[in-house]
């Protein structure tokens, strides 16, 4: 189904003159109805390819086939030909993909008249694609005031209704709890087997990684390795040796190994390498350190659910109180349909606390979150926050406030498109009318080096990988102090290892200061015992209080 040779990707910076390459001659071979999951950190090359596959970038050099098309060398045209007859798409922003302004079903009924087979029978019905994703009930309802996680989903069932031959995922579940992700990854099982979809899924959450064909790494550009279901198996229980490992020899006759290994060994810039007479081929160490097998999981405790011990009655006495929400409902109406989003919220924010607001997806995170950013106004209620009524301000108050006081991050890390990531960081010192002398403050190095994203410091927002794009806004929304920081989803478009240091930065930030953080997520694992928890569960405060890990006996 899908055949890539060597292929190269390089961009030009033509103020800079200079050349980035995205890959460096990667290979990657998929048979038809197999499901393939890219995994690699953070700028890794994993969009890039998944871009090249869709015929919306071209590669530099190398062969791109699939099915009968060779994309290597095809027009405009035929690259449009070829989207619309071979590929659907699901965009780590499902905003880009979807109508916003229209219904679900509006969204369903576009996809499906576009899809390749649209004068034959479908084979796949919407309604069962609904019930399996658990979003029958939005069907009638306006996309843009679907949730993040609604979103996705609402991508994936308009991606599966056209019926595609090749199904393009770009991070499905990054912003979904673990029901809703277990419901996308049966559901796509489904069509694979069903109808021989071939799929590939670029992935940094882990529980994506099983129930896959085969997992590809991707690293610096090039395919370190290619693991079938069994190989994964299998390397998942290797705690003690001999270890074996099934390497990939790519079109120049090249292997890679992969990052287990390097650690294994202490490997970095040299290796030492003997072959027997019998063919046996040992790397060692060039100054003998002896290997050593890593833990598997930086993560010490998977948590698959949370315990939260109810806050103490004398909690909030003699605290100043910096945000406070009193019966605050949301209720959106479109198509005729009422939907509560929020009911009756009653909540105290204390300064310089750090809370976690948790819910499964379309609980209320995000609409709580525009509610206290002022992007979205309450149905009822009052919300006071630094002892202003701020559900009394209008949006020219409101946008004023958010610039002076509150440091805002959303899910889709969104900056000026025509702005390099540096000179984002003085957006807010222009509207604030202040002189601009040095766009190279040293500040700007210093907090696009806290979150890992300095080397993108010249780039533009739409050139960097989604993972980039959420940490340069966390880098930026942070430079600034602001008195409250409000965050949506601040890991979802990154690898584990990233997300650990990411959340590890905003724990170290918060106890060097005092910012009042309120952080939105799907993600239980990221919040360390003691911090404060509020859990949604269908517009409504479910429980408030102190996460911990139960002792068992």
């Amino acid at each position: 189904m899908i055949e890539c040779k060597d292929i190269i990707k390089i961009y030009l910076d033509e103020e800079i003159n200079l050349r980035v390459p995205a890959l460096r001659g990667c290979d990657l071979s998929v048979n038809e109805g197999e499901i393939l999951s890219i995994v690699g950190p953070s700028g890794s090359g994993k969009t890039t390819l998944i871009n090249i596959l869709a015929g919306l970038d071209v590669c530099s050099s190398g062969e791109v086939k699939v099915g009968d098309y060779n994309l290597s060398n095809m027009s405009l045209k035929e690259l449009n030909s070829y989207r619309l007859e071979m590929i659907g798409i699901i965009d780590q922003f499902p905003e880009r993909t979807l109508f916003l302004d229209g219904n679900l079903n509006d969204n369903l009924k576009f996809a499906s008249n576009v899809k390749r087979n649209s004068r034959t029978e479908s084979k796949v019905n919407d309604q069962y694609i609904l019930e399996r994703l658990g979003i029958t009930h939005l069907k009638n309802r306006v996309v843009r005031g679907f949730s993040g996680g609604e979103l996705i989903r609402a991508a994936i069932a308009c991606a599966l209704i056209k019926e595609a031959p090749l199904l393009l995922c770009d991070e499905p579940t990054g912003q979904l709890d673990s029901i809703n992700t277990f419901k996308v990854k049966t559901l796509l099982k489904e069509i694979a087997t069903e109808f021989g979809t071939t799929i590939i899924v670029v992935t940094h959450d882990p529980r994506f990684q099983d129930g896959v064909d085969k997992t590809c790494e991707i690293k610096n550009g090039r395919v370190s390795s290619i693991l079938d279901v069994t190989d994964q198996l299998a390397y998942g229980h290797k705690k003690q040796f001999p270890l074996r490992f099934k390497l990939q020899i790519d079109s120049t006759n090249s292997i890679h190994l992969p990052d287990y290994i390097m650690n294994i060994l202490n490997l970095t810039r040299n290796a030492e390498v003997t072959v027997t007479k019998k063919g046996e081929v040992a790397i060692t160490h060039p100054n003998g350190l002896s290997p050593k097998i890593p833990k598997l999981d930086r993560i010490k405790v998977i948590r698959k659910e949370i315990t939260i011990d109810n806050l103490p009655s004398t909690y909030f006495e003699q605290s100043d109180i910096i945000i406070k929400l009193d019966n605050i409902s949301k209720i959106y109406y479109d198509n005729k349909n009422v939907v509560n989003a929020l009911s009756n919220i009653n909540l105290q924010i204390k300064k310089g606390e750090l809370v976690f607001i948790l819910g499964p997806s379309g609980s209320g995170k995000t609409t709580l979150v525009k509610l206290l950013s002022g992007l979205n106004d309450e149905t009822s209620g009052t919300i006071r926050i630094l002892d202003n009524i701020f559900s009394n301000f209008s949006n020219t108050q409101k946008s004023l406030f958010r610039k002076q006081k509150i440091g805002l991050v959303p899910q889709q890390g969104i900056l000026h498109p025509y702005l390099t990531i540096t000179e984002c960081f003085f957006l807010k010192d222009f509207f604030s009318g202040k002189v601009i002398k040095d766009i190279d403050s040293p500040n700007v190095n210093e907090y696009l080096g806290r979150f890992n994203i300095i080397h993108k410091k010249d780039s533009y927002p739409l050139e960097i990988s989604g993972g980039e794009l959420q940490r340069a806004s966390l880098a930026i929304s942070s430079s600034h102090l602001p008195q409250i920081m409000i965050i949506d989803e601040p890991t979802a478009n990154l690898d584990s290892e990233l997300a650990e240091e990411v959340i590890q930065k905003i724990y170290d930030l918060h106890s060097k200061t005092n910012i009042t953080f309120l952080i939105a997520t799907h993600d239980i694992n990221l919040i360390k015992d003691g911090y404060r928890a509020i859990v949604l569960e269908d517009g409504k405060i479910k429980s408030d209080g102190f996460v911990i890990t139960p002792k068992h006996n």
